[in-house]
């Protein structure tokens, strides 16, 4: 008897404990999980259309209707007001949903005051209106970026730093939204141009030389006397019997962190990676958000830092080497690259990106607004300061010098990063003014074979911004 009361509460906790597992998963569902899949392009609901409903607007920062709904016989037609200069953001209306059209769905088909809205429609033939949705996204800012980057593969991301608010944010090759229909298959199919992908949000890139920044963080936390570290560089050297060498073979000399930074010097944060070891530049790594997720209004990537299968064993110098230089199997993206530009010009705070100012119901009335909020410290304050500093050299007299506007001092960091497939993308991240930033920067540029292309780019979106 004895045993059988036992079992019988061996038996009960095992259930009991079942069914809280359900309940904290449900939990998770519905608090948690449900928004990315309410959103998700596999959803098949999202796939619906009610032509009943006219679906909300979308507005850009200054009021401009980016996409709105149009009488089409029976139903509704969505017109995209600003084709491409838009298309990877505000997304698009086909087979599936895009963008802030896919991740607002049900925000654009939302009646507020359902009930009033249908007597009206039975009353007055009013059309029934969902929700709008209002975007950070600043026309001037927007339209510079998208023409700066003309005809070249790549994105941009401009961010204010103390928000986290995207500013402007653009990807190519671009697509028209409102031809998205007769050119579907094209689009669709188009594997070399892959027109329809975000690059700003889910293109992996390696990082090249933009990654110093993590790996002068890892040099300046674990290096204690890293101000008195100086190295000769040589323009090229050799580690474990694996060379490695500075852009065109060039000799900088005998230099400290400000300098490598300055002149973007390969053989110096690689003697430094030797000496702090890879498990300090993957800490690091994974402090600044690599390999992490994060709540994001629109379909992105993480960055990924491939830490866990290089830990398992002993990494070679030259896999050491080529991870603190950028290369290698990091690959980021360039909102998370602005992210981290931003949380160096914010103290080294990371704030969470959004582009979605606020809802508005069909009368105008705001329903939500977006609060800023923090995502972690990546940085110490300490640190981020330095790395400003760092990065202010580099545009003033190293690398980045090409992006100096006369009367705004702007800290930057350059990067070249290697394809296998062609010739090498160029990447540029930067704040201005460096004193106290108002917007942070993330290029990137394909097969232009080097940073001038997007460092004119940055030149163009900091004289629009100031107004210079």
């Amino acid at each position: 008897m004895h045993d059988m009361k036992k079992n019988i509460r061996r038996v009960f906790w095992l259930y009991f404990a079942i069914f809280l597992m359900v309940v904290a998963y449900l939990g998770k569902f519905i608090l948690i999980d449900s928004k990315n899949i309410v959103s998700s392009t596999y959803n098949p609901r999202l796939n619906r259309n009610d032509f009943s409903i006219k679906r909300g607007n979308i507005y850009d920062a200054g009021n401009s209707v980016l996409a709105m709904s149009m009488e089409d016989g029976a139903g509704y037609r969505r017109v995209f007001n600003y084709g491409e200069r838009y298309a990877h953001t505000v997304g698009f209306i086909h087979n599936t949903k895009a963008g802030v059209e896919a991740k607002y769905n049900f925000t654009l088909n939302n009646l507020s005051l359902g009930i009033s809205q249908r007597v009206w429609n039975l009353v007055n033939k009013q059309p029934l209106q969902g929700d709008n949705v209002h975007l950070t996204l600043d026309p001037a800012m927007q339209n510079a970026a998208f023409d700066a980057l003309g005809g070249n593969k790549g994105g941009i991301v401009v961010m204010e730093p103390a928000t986290g608010r995207i500013i402007a944010m653009v990807s190519a090759p671009y697509y028209d939204p409102n031809k998205i229909g007769e050119n579907w298959e094209n689009l669709s199919l188009d594997e070399k141009n892959s027109p329809l992908l975000n690059r700003a949000t889910q293109g992996l890139y390696p990082p090249g030389s933009i990654f110093k920044v993590i790996t002068a963080d890892a040099i300046m936390e674990n290096m204690p006397d890293y101000e008195n570290y100086y190295y000769e560089c040589k323009g090229t050297a050799v580690f474990d019997g694996k060379q490695i060498q500075c852009y065109d073979g060039k000799a900088h000399g005998t230099i400290n962190l400000t300098d490598a930074m300055k002149y973007s010097c390969n053989t110096y944060f690689a003697s430094a990676a030797m000496e702090i070891g890879f498990d300090k530049i993957s800490s690091t790594a994974e402090k600044a958000m690599f390999n992490t997720a994060y709540e994001f209004d629109l379909e992105y990537v993480s960055s990924r830092f491939d830490s866990k299968s290089f830990l398992e064993r002993e990494l070679t110098a030259d896999e050491i080497m080529q991870t603190a230089i950028g290369q290698g199997k990091t690959l980021v993206t360039p909102l998370h690259m602005a992210m981290t530009a931003s949380a160096i010009a914010n103290g080294g705070v990371m704030m969470k990106p959004y582009i979605c100012e606020k809802i508005t119901s069909y009368m105008g009335k705001e329903k939500e607004t977006a609060v800023p909020e923090e995502l972690t410290q990546a940085f110490s304050k300490e640190n981020a300061d330095k790395l400003k500093e760092m990065m202010v050299s580099v545009v003033e007299g190293g690398t980045g010098s090409a992006a100096k506007v006369s009367g705004i001092s702007i800290a930057g960091k350059t990067g070249t990063a290697e394809n296998s497939s062609g010739d090498d993308h160029g990447w540029f991240i930067a704040m201005a003014p460096a004193d106290k930033p108002e917007i942070a920067i993330a290029i990137i540029t394909e097969n232009t074979n080097g940073t001038k292309k997007a460092l004119s780019i940055a030149k163009t979106l900091v004289e629009v911004y100031f107004g210079k």
